[in-house]
């Protein structure tokens, strides 16, 4: 507890009622108790001894060197490895206008300038003007000089809370009660230099001797409190004085707290705070704060904050988002589904005549289908065509996961396709293949064909590589290699390249109809035609999935082919791992 309330101790406390004691039940109920600051001895008085003393500032932490200051020592209350900064000396200063006191100005003319340059936190010439009063004018210890070598410590370069702390101790020893002028000025010292012992004993100290505290006295303290990153007290403090209408906030501690809130993304208290001060009639909230809002939230997807932001101020036309903001919120309305701002982020990029890209389509298209719109999916596709941004396979990748979810989806979205085809919208190869790939999902493979066999009417580019690869993998789930054949046909009549996976489909294929045979006993050419494809790979230099390796191996084994030793021999080589295949 700071030496300074060395008084008769105070009346029992009643039950809070101002402001003032409910942020302090609130503020101590949160926090664990503190060791109080430790205290040096009474020392002499450092007007009266002209700022020649020598004896340390006490502080909790480990304290650096001591440094002169021509009359005095400081010792810095640091919480880093840092060493403190060189504090100056003042006869340094004996030559310059900051250090230089006219023998003509009197005393009264110094004590205003002593409170002007105390607004202002001037360090050095604060210090030269009260040693110019103690010294030369005669002055005694008083209320106000003390009161300015607090405000000195408002300096962002020589200011210290264990300096503040030693200037109390010497206040008590002079028999100077601190005004509320004095714990004002704590309070404006540790929002520059935070220190939450300290904090805490003035507001026990306001609290016990019924001081009111002034606006500022609030902005300073919160400001000390956002410095310490106490952020719970921040916003229970802010909450307790919009509630009780005691001090109204100012507009730049709202954006320091959103902007402090934005940095560790708690998105749901800054746009509680935002929606405050719009409901609340705020109408000159800077456009910089806004955007960092919006830029933070859609970075971290965060929903709420994002539709906030870029309702208010985007479609009002306040705010005009670069791209890399814009593809951020097509990002969070695609992860949430919302279809409504993924199309009006394509309205803002349209009216900066920007061409949107094959991303932002597929952001699009995961936001409509999120809302289980298949028809609009599906005609983003066909503009996607008309804009001459083809989507590709891995486009169709939402539709997929979507048409997955209920065996009646891949009907729908073909009839979909057909009313498409008859409004003359254009249809693309991986629009169909997508739903190809849906029957085959739900192993409806007559289904699958069927659309294959009308591929040619919806799509007049005809099938890809992509298509027979589905229906390959349609026709090993049901072990249908006489189907693959006549595929595989129709593949080299229509001229169209095969892949690898091509070729490790049609090895499955083999495989699962000789497993097929092995079964009902009977024997036929299904390996040797798994092993044919395998060759006809190896001459590509192309390698089957690792999946695919091990079926064959396992078969080979099986059937005692010594071919067997072969591919183990590759597939280590290929970095499989195949010895445990070994007999």
């Amino acid at each position: 507890m700071l030496m300074v309330l060395s008084t008769p101790p105070p009346p029992p406390t009643p039950t809070p009622t101002s402001i003032s004691q409910q942020l302090h039940v609130t503020i101590f109920s949160l926090k664990p108790d503190i060791v109080p600051l430790c205290h040096a001895p009474a020392k002499k008085n450092i007007l009266q001894n002209g700022f020649i003393r020598n004896t340390p500032a006490p502080s909790v932490l480990p304290s650096p060197p001591s440094i002169a200051l021509g009359f005095r020592s400081f010792r810095r209350v640091e919480t880093g490895p840092k060493d403190p900064p060189r504090l100056p000396k003042l006869h340094e200063f004996k030559d310059t206008p900051q250090g230089y006191v006219s023998p003509e100005l009197g005393t009264p003319a110094l004590y205003d300038e002593l409170q002007h340059v105390s607004l202002k936190g001037d360090f050095i010439r604060i210090h030269v003007l009260v040693e110019a009063l103690v010294k030369e004018r005669g002055e005694e210890p008083n209320i106000q000089l003390y009161l300015a070598l607090i405000l000195a410590n408002t300096s962002t370069q020589h200011g210290s809370p264990a300096e503040v702390e030693r200037i109390l101790d010497e206040m008590e020893n002079e028999g100077l009660g601190p005004n509320p002028a004095v714990y004002h000025a704590v309070l404006k010292v540790l929002a520059i230099h935070p220190h939450y012992v300290m904090r805490k004993d003035i507001l026990e100290h306001l609290r016990q001797r019924w001081f009111t505290v002034t606006e500022d006295g609030w902005h300073d303290m919160i400001v000390g409190m956002i410095r310490d990153r106490q952020l719970e007290l921040v916003l229970d403090t802010v909450e307790l004085l919009q509630r009780e209408e005691e001090a109204k906030i100012k507009p730049w501690l709202y954006d320091m707290i959103v902007y402090t809130l934005c940095d560790i993304e708690e998105f749901d208290e800054a746009l509680k705070i935002m929606r405050y001060r719009v409901s609340s009639g705020e109408l000159l909230i800077s456009g910089t704060l806004w955007f960092y809002l919006l830029d933070t939230a859609s970075r971290a997807l965060h929903h709420g904050a994002t539709v906030y932001a870029w309702s208010t101020r985007v479609e009002t036309s306040f705010l005009n988002p670069p791209s890399g903001v814009c593809i951020n919120v097509l990002s969070t309305a695609a992860r949430w589904g919302d279809f409504a701002l993924a199309t009006d982020v394509f309205r803002v990029l349209g009216n900066r005549s920007e061409t949107p890209r094959l991303y932002h389509y597929e952001s699009l298209l995961e936001a409509c289908l999120a809302s289980s719109d298949l028809k609009t999916a599906f005609t983003i596709l066909c503009v996607m065509v008309s804009s001459g941004v083809p989507p590709s396979e891995p486009s169709t990748r939402p539709i997929y996961l979507h048409l997955r979810q209920n065996a009646s989806l891949p009907a729908t979205a073909l009839s979909i396709l057909h009313k498409l085809h008859e409004s003359n919208r254009p249809i693309c190869a991986p629009a169909i293949n997508v739903i190809i790939e849906g029957f085959v999902h739900h192993q409806d493979l007559a289904a699958a064909i069927e659309t294959y066999k009308i591929l040619h009417e919806l799509c007049p580019s005809g099938p890809t590589t992509s298509t027979f690869n589905t229906l390959f993998r349609g026709c090993a789930k049901a072990a249908r290699k006489d189907l693959a054949m006549f595929l595989a046909a129709e593949m080299v009549a229509l001229k169209v390249a095969p892949n690898a996976l091509t070729y490790d489909r049609l090895m499955l294929v083999c495989l699962t109809a000789e497993a097929e045979g092995a079964k009902e006993e009977k024997t036929g050419q299904e390996l040797a035609d798994a092993w044919h494809y395998f060759e006809e790979m190896r001459r590509m230099s192309w390698w089957p999935r690792a999946g695919t390796v091990v079926a064959l191996a396992k078969r080979c084994c099986e059937r005692g082919d010594e071919r067997v030793w072969g591919l183990v021999g590759e597939g280590d080589q290929e970095g499989i791992g195949m010895r445990q295949m070994e007999r």
